[in-house]
């Protein structure tokens, strides 16, 4: 919230591996740019991967990432969030689907919703800008 480095994120450039460092405790990425914007969004969408994250900004929607699939420090991050709205934005596979779970479990102050993500597409960096823009949201 800070806009503190916590940590340095590597990713690798023959895999879609991100390398952490063990001891960082994760918090939500894109956290400090929200609270810089003039007024807070009533609606914040969550997805696991920075890259989804920027494209999701990149296209006019307030984001945050969870960097994996959540953990206590990310959950408290989002029940503490003043919005309203909540739309879970996770890879479309059994970790994303996982993901969703944990936070429908974790984060009960906030109305979810879904994001819809097109068939054939596995998360949002499949996405085109055009189709990003038109995505749909589901309770």
């Amino acid at each position: 919230i800070k806009g503190q480095c916590v940590f340095v994120a590597r990713r690798s450039v023959k895999t879609k591996f991100f390398n952490y460092p063990k001891e960082a405790k994760k918090p939500l990425y894109g956290l400090f740019e929200l609270y810089q914007l003039d007024s807070f969004p009533q609606e914040v969408y969550v997805c696991e991967s920075m890259i989804d994250c920027l494209l999701l900004w990149k296209n006019g929607k307030f984001a945050v990432a969870l960097n994996g699939l959540g953990n206590e420090l990310q959950f408290q991050q989002l029940r503490d969030l003043p919005c309203r709205v909540l739309v879970l934005a996770m890879d479309n596979d059994d970790a994303g689907w996982s993901a969703r779970d944990r936070i429908r479990k974790n984060v009960s102050n906030k109305l979810i919703k879904d994001l819809i993500i097109p068939e054939g597409r596995k998360d949002i960096g499949e996405c085109t800008d055009e189709e990003i823009q038109n995505l749909e949201e589901e309770f």
